[in-house]
């Protein structure tokens, strides 16, 4: 087939995906967390050996479980929760950690290292899909959904949105200037992006996904907006939870008065905001979203409560937020595209759960004798995440125009995934080091 073949062929491969389930997307997303768990707990190296040892520990097996052995994940997360804990039973004791539960929240540096993690594992998943779901050897039911439905990737945007309210700076009078101009900063060099993204893929006539968000419309773009507008909503109340339980009430109001008719519906993209729908429509979704990360990031650096108190409301949290999902699913399915109240509640639970493993084993290491450490590799990609992304948007279009990824065998596919990913993490980390941040 032609360069135009080709393109269409790609296009209708990506369409129409039904997705998986909701236990099987937390799945996939569990098993990297605890191959991240387990590098976080053992025995620190000399850098470079580090770097190859997590490889081997963390991001390896995330490709295998992802393309070789996707239909084993619930084998492989047994597997890998056997051997993370008969490591955390040779470190610490049950005495141990109920001495550590009762110790006052309190955190070096007032840095959560499990934060740190997330956000880095964020990151190294989401850029592992771009270039992944090119490939047959990546499950249909791991890509985008049309419509509604769970799916691995649909999961990226919005814990994307969540990793940035995770870090996002409370405002005050001594730092108000600064955190202004710092927001600023951010937001235009994401419309920067997202502009020089609807460009390049205009002028390389690159395979597009339009009811994905739009015609010109982007994640850099969402991103932005709910960067900007979150930071007005929180100028006016510091309430965080409460304006993101209003946020996506008021959205899930809207979805139901006609904007998801509209969304789904065959107007004619004859402007930009009707050739622009899905991403302008699913902005307030998203934007709930990084309010409830804000809410999170508060609930973890309370420090007027033990660390037992915070596993206990992290517990808590999860319940409702499991029992909300469920309710929400059983009258509107859950749909990224809207960003609906069934998505911001499933990716919500989804991060409180990642909290739920992460916090109290950080908790249980730090002490003289076992310590928790950010691994290498996530430590230098979240120090440095918008150009990681950047450089693995780069490298999946520069792969695509030099293969037909859709028509490479497995093993080709494994191997160039693989040097994409190492190709990738290196040049952040040399960048990073010579100072080049976005």
């Amino acid at each position: 087939m032609n360069s135009s073949e080709y393109k269409k062929y790609h296009e209708s491969f990506m369409q129409n995906n039904q997705g998986s389930t909701a236990v099987h997307t937390f799945m996939c997303i569990l098993f990297t967390l605890q191959c991240t768990m387990l590098c976080a707990i053992i025995p620190r190296r000399k850098s470079s050996y580090q770097l190859i040892l997590e490889y081997f520990i963390m991001v390896l097996p995330l490709i295998i479980a992802h393309t070789a052995m996707s239909d084993y994940i619930y084998v492989l997360n047994i597997v890998i929760v056997v051997i993370l804990v008969n490591v955390i039973k040779r470190k610490t004791n049950i005495r141990q950690v109920k001495e550590t539960l009762l110790v006052k929240n309190a955190f070096q540096d007032d840095k959560i290292k499990s934060i740190t993690c997330l956000r880095g594992l964020t990151y190294l998943i989401t850029g592992f899909c771009i270039l992944a779901v090119d490939f047959k050897q990546f499950p249909r039911h791991l890509a985008k959904t049309e419509k509604y439905g769970y799916s691995l990737m649909d999961t990226g945007v919005g814990l994307f949105i969540i990793i940035s309210g995770l870090v996002h700076r409370d405002l005050s009078k001594s730092n108000y200037v600064s955190v202004l101009k710092g927001n600023l900063k951010f937001i235009i060099i994401l419309i920067t992006l997202g502009i020089a993204r609807y460009v390049s893929l205009k002028k390389l006539e690159y395979q597009e996904h339009i009811t994905e968000y739009g015609v010109h419309w982007n994640f850099f773009f969402t991103l932005a907006i709910c960067k900007l507008t979150s930071t007005i909503f929180l100028l006016i109340s510091s309430n965080a939870l409460f304006l993101s339980v209003l946020t996506i009430c008021t959205h899930e109001l809207f979805l139901s008065i006609g904007l998801q008719d509209w969304v789904f519906g065959n107007t004619d993209r004859n402007n930009f905001v009707n050739a622009n729908r899905e991403g302008i429509s699913s902005s307030l979704g998203y934007v709930s979203l990084y309010l409830f990360a804000v809410y999170l990031k508060n609930v973890l650096k309370n420090n007027k409560f033990t660390r037992g108190d915070i596993v206990k409301k992290l517990a808590t949290s999860a319940l409702l937020l499991i029992i909300i999902t469920l309710v929400i699913n059983t009258y509107r399915p859950i749909s990224r595209t809207l960003a609906n109240a069934g998505y911001c509640f499933y990716l919500s639970t989804i991060t409180v759960l990642g909290f739920c493993v992460m916090y109290p084993l950080e908790m249980m290491f730090q002490n003289k004798k076992s310590v928790f450490t950010v691994p290498l590799i996530l430590f230098n990609i979240n120090n440095n995440g918008l150009l990681y992304f950047l450089i693995c948007n780069i490298s999946t279009g520069v792969i695509n125009m030099l293969f037909r990824t859709l028509l490479l065998s497995n093993s080709l596919s494994f191997i160039i995934l693989n040097l994409y990913m190492i190709t990738n993490i290196s040049l952040t980390i040399y960048l990073t080091n010579k100072g080049i941040k976005l």
